[in-house]
């Protein structure tokens, strides 16, 4: 149950948060493998494979953070790979699968395109036919549909004798008929193999054709060929995607590149499947992040924990820290676990580290960790991030004098590695806490981090659209306590802070970067005061600013 609602004045933003579980109405984790997004009349719907792809779920949401379980839209054991759209001129929903083939239809027993209706978005889908692709079994695939409204199939396609998505495979582009229930023709087939996981994306008036390299569920880099039309010419190289700081996708594969068309542009997200959580920091099944691009066109896939996307306009923003009204304030508990103090989830963090600050209870089920603001102040939204000890029923509250608390959000639902993130009615605090009566496991609970924030105030940060900032010179901006950097090409970079008599204070970066956007968040041993800031991006380009703490 939710008490209170969002405020109009920040309904427009949504915050995506990576490297924890996204979960349903219930608390039980999204599952979407290798499945697609999309969005039909203003919802968007999540789709992807469950019960070791023996089930093919769909979710939806009115804003990417909060999802609802609607169930199995079909059966389709063995299927994992799905996408789907909607069509036109006959009003129905069309899902498409990689489909595990019965002996009637493929002897050897391999993989068809299947392809299956519904006369709504949350289905149930049924199965229409399953074929092999021009004489062959598939491996991978994904649909493109463009703004004629033609529909294309990328497939890896196992067209020769015992291939099987490994090194003699193929793998290229076909285009439905109008209705999307049959193949029409192929477009363009690449005789290049060891391919998985296509996905073709337009953008800047050109057609990207992505894909993984074939290493079953391992991350993997992602690269990409370029043509003026989807007919071609294609090039022949395949082009790594540039993430800088990475160099297997941010440890995921990519499952798609969804658009979100809105009234100031487009913006490009990148969708990856993290099938294997090798790294703690890394969780969450899946990653979503903005694409930027260069002058070149080159697509840019920087890493954010945290970052905003306002749906209705297209744009994004980092998440700035500073809008945390909780940062470095006093904090209480009603217990503490071992070292695990609960200063720590007030405490500045990335990406990179947050899991060494953390607070964990006592392990009993009535339990509360309390915030002083240090003053009276208007807030209207918080943000918990749970570790794997969470609360399955819990209350957010906020009080003016720590003794007649005023609950804001009260759920019993709450899942584990997982963020959350609630707006209410704006409401005048100097306290705010986290109120626990019912474990999800037999530990305490356990938190990294707990956010607090006014959202109804604007703030300064500038929006994102998709083309990079990345210019012939080395760029250099400041917003709040985030460093902003562009660099122009691939080469030794050298980020630092010097105070006004010289002294280095701090250094941000150190080493090679390719060409891209980054950030850098000061660190908190910064005291106030007035600061240089120089970016050198090689030899002879070097930016300096003023800031002031």
């Amino acid at each position: 149950m939710v008490i209170g609602a969002a405020t109009t004045s920040q309904a427009a933003w949504s915050t995506i948060h990576n490297d924890f579980f996204q979960i349903d109405q219930n608390g039980d984790s999204v599952h979407t493998r290798s499945g697609c997004l999309r969005n039909f009349n203003g919802t968007y719907y999540w789709y992807g494979s469950a019960n070791n792809f023996s089930s093919q779920m769909v979710y939806s949401s009115p804003d990417l953070m909060h999802w609802t379980n609607d169930g199995v839209a079909i059966t389709s054991s063995g299927t994992n790979r799905l996408d789907v759209l909607y069509n036109d001129s006959t009003k129905q929903y069309v899902m498409f699968l990689k489909y595990a083939a019965s002996s009637s239809t493929n002897p050897s027993g391999g993989n068809n395109l299947g392809i299956a209706t519904s006369s709504t978005p949350t289905g149930p889908f049924t199965l229409k036919s399953d074929s092999l692709v021009f004489g062959a079994e598939i491996g991978d695939m994904s649909v493109f549909k463009d703004s004629t409204g033609q529909a294309y199939l990328a497939f890896v396609w196992d067209s020769l004798p015992n291939a099987n998505s490994g090194s003699i495979t193929d793998h290229g582009i076909a285009a439905f008929t109008a209705d999307y229930l049959h193949l029409s023709q192929k477009v363009f087939i690449w005789d290049t193999g060891w391919r998985e996981a296509p996905c073709i994306m337009k953008a800047n008036g050109l057609y990207y054709f992505l894909s993984s390299k074939t290493m079953w569920t391992d991350p993997t880099p992602t690269m990409y060929y370029t043509a003026p039309a989807i007919s071609g010419p294609w090039t022949k190289k395949l082009v790594t995607m540039i993430t800088p700081g990475s160099t297997d996708s941010w440890e995921t594969q990519i499952n798609k590149v969804f658009p979100i068309q809105g009234t100031q542009g487009t913006l490009y997200m990148f969708l990856g499947d993290r099938w294997i959580d090798s790294n703690s920091l890394r969780q969450g099944g899946y990653v979503m992040l903005p694409i930027t691009f260069s002058p070149k066109d080159s697509p840019i896939v920087n890493y954010y924990q945290d970052w905003d996307v306002d749906l209705s306009a297209g744009t994004w923003r980092p998440f700035a820290l500073s809008r945390d009204l909780a940062l470095h304030k006093p904090v209480t508990a009603s217990s503490v676990y071992g070292a695990d103090s609960a200063s720590k989830v007030t405490d500045s963090t990335t990406y990179l580290n947050f899991t060494n600050y953390r607070w964990q209870s006592a392990a009993s089920d009535t339990q509360w960790i309390q915030i002083d603001l240090g003053s009276p102040m208007s807030v209207n939204r918080v943000i918990l991030k749970w570790d794997s000890l969470f609360a399955k029923t819990f209350q957010i509250q906020t009080s003016t004098d720590a003794s007649t608390w005023n609950t804001v959000y009260s759920t019993t639902a709450g899942g584990r590695r997982s963020v959350t993130d609630q707006t209410f009615t704006s409401t005048t605090a100097r306290y705010v806490r986290m109120y626990a009566t019912l474990r999800g496991n037999t530990n305490g609970y356990a938190l990294f981090s707990f956010m607090v924030l006014n959202d109804s105030v604007t703030t300064a940060t500038i929006p994102r659209q998709g083309k990079s900032s990345v210019s012939s010179e080395a760029l250099l901006t400041c917003s709040h306590n985030t460093v902003h950097y562009s660099v122009p090409s691939g080469n030794f970079v050298k980020l630092d802070v010097v105070d006004c008599r010289g002294r280095v204070m701090a250094v941000l970066a150190n080493g090679f970067k390719s060409a891209g956007d980054y950030e850098a968040v000061f660190p908190a041993t910064l005291g106030r005061g007035v600061y240089l800031v120089r970016l050198a991006a090689g030899a002879k380009n070097v930016v300096t600013m003023q800031v002031k703490l």
